[in-house]
């Protein structure tokens, strides 16, 4: 037996190296019937820009409506040191429009952005030429004129904590 098994895998040895040559021609073919490997060519290039253009702000805004909040108007113009504010806010499909209105007289318009935060970049009335930001509503709106600063503070408890 142990005569055999060597005689077949002499057998296999010798069928399987086939002649030796100088590589320049295959005996066997390619394994399964295919074609040799070829060059696939260049790659696709660069696909261009990945997210194509500016899809607007990031969150667009969340509906708001809160009435009766303590405010403090440090601003120019018919103020007091409290006031009580009331806030607006439309959805995306309003444009986020805001409005504010302070009953120390002050008014204000602007955007919201920012998803639940409702960011607010607009002006207010009574300081005429402010622009005015807050990174939330309720919050603190950061009014500027040129070198000239104010805020208005907005909180959303009963009242503005010192």
């Amino acid at each position: 037996m142990r005569h055999l098994a060597a005689a077949v895998a002499l057998v296999s040895l010798c069928a399987c190296a086939g002649s030796y040559s100088n590589g320049g021609s295959d005996l066997l073919g390619p394994d399964g019937g295919g074609s040799p490997l070829v060059d696939g060519g260049s790659d696709g290039g660069d696909g261009g820009s990945d997210g194509g253009v500016d899809g607007g702000p990031d969150a667009g805004c969340v509906p708001l409506a809160l009435n009766g909040l303590a405010a403090v108007d440090s601003c120019p113009g018919p103020q007091s040191a409290s006031a009580i504010a009331s806030i607006s806010v439309g959805g995306p499909a309003q444009g986020c429009a805001v409005s504010i209105t302070l009953t120390s007289g002050t008014a204000c318009s602007g955007v919201a952005t920012r998803g639940t935060l409702d960011a607010f970049d607009g002006g207010c009335s009574g300081i005429p030429g402010y622009s005015c930001t807050s990174p939330s509503l309720p919050g603190t709106l950061n009014c500027s004129y040129g070198p000239a600063t104010c805020t208005i503070r907005i909180c959303d408890a009963g009242v503005c904590a010192p």
